[in-house]
């Protein structure tokens, strides 16, 4: 089996030359190899990545073609392939994009391959060829048993391209939302010069109680308590606002909680919380007719 990569970016050398340390005959090509030179690219070399010098030569041969090159690129990248791809190849976008783009790039090979949908989930550089992949697609669960084989973290999600997509930037609102309040809470809190108290009482608030606990009891009192929950954010979105500070996500969190009380939940689940958060996340989806 022969894996090609196309990008050697971060995420593609660091996948490339794993999979290639673990014994995977693995070929790279890079579009900087004709603008920048190779020398960059040699970590890759010495790891035993076989480097080729067009496109053309990377898909010929290869079974597993995965395309590391950038979300805003994922069209213009299975274009330039596109015409030396074929049936028997497998072509993996491990691009972070959202599920429709990942459908317009699988309706754009057709049949010319067979596609299969997949995201990285956290930086390489923390985990390198073990770090965490989704995958999904009628092929996602052959392919991930193909890679995991030398070493990759795949988990395979289900038969429909767009799954893993969707994990992994539906997962983005909240680990993007959290890291911007964060941000905000922490910058707001040296401020006041409150500002490790602040951020060992989040640590504490995170994990005194199991974290899955904490986190579906924020949704299952949401029914019952938006509306005050909102009343408080918006005191502390004026008050960050009188100072002068950024108020980006207090306002934002005001505005989505005044929402959430205008559902009427709260008169629905009686004044009692949910019983469990998707009860609650049911209920919210119900009312935007979904």
């Amino acid at each position: 089996m022969v894996i090609a990569f196309i990008g050697l970016g971060e995420v593609g050398s660091t996948y490339s030359s794993g999979l290639a340390r673990n014994g995977a005959t693995v070929k790279g090509y890079d579009i900087k190899f004709h603008t920048e030179g190779m020398t960059q690219f040699e970590p890759c070399r010495e790891a035993g990545v076989e480097l080729v010098h067009s496109p053309k030569e990377l898909i010929e041969g290869s079974d597993i073609i995965i395309a590391v090159t950038a979300c805003s690129l994922a069209m213009e990248t299975a274009a330039m392939y596109k015409p030396y791809l074929t049936s028997q190849q497998r072509y993996v976008e491990l691009n972070s994009t959202v599920p429709e783009l990942v459908n317009q790039v699988e309706t754009f090979l057709g049949d010319c391959c067979t596609f299969v949908d997949g995201t990285t989930l956290c930086s390489p550089s923390q985990f390198g060829v073990a770090t965490p992949i989704t995958m999904s697609g009628p092929h996602g669960e052959r392919t991930a048993q193909d890679l995991n084989a030398y070493g990759m973290n795949i988990r395979y999600l289900g038969d429909q391209n767009g799954q893993a997509s969707a994990f992994k930037v539906l997962r983005s609102i909240f680990t993007k939302g959290l890291e911007s309040i964060l941000i905000e809470s922490i910058a707001s809190a040296r401020y006041y010069g409150i500002a490790e108290e602040i951020f060992q009482s989040i640590v504490s608030f995170l994990s005194d109680e199991p974290t899955a606990q904490t986190l579906a009891l924020m949704i299952e009192t949401d029914v019952v308590h938006a509306k005050r929950r909102g009343d408080e954010i918006s005191e502390i979105n004026e008050m960050l606002k009188n100072a002068g500070l950024d108020h980006t996500m207090s306002e934002a969190s005001t505005k989505k909680l005044y929402w959430l009380a205008s559902l009427g939940l709260r008169e629905q689940f009686g004044g009692k919380k949910a019983a469990t958060m998707y009860d609650a996340v049911d209920a919210i989806l119900k009312k935007q007719g979904k």
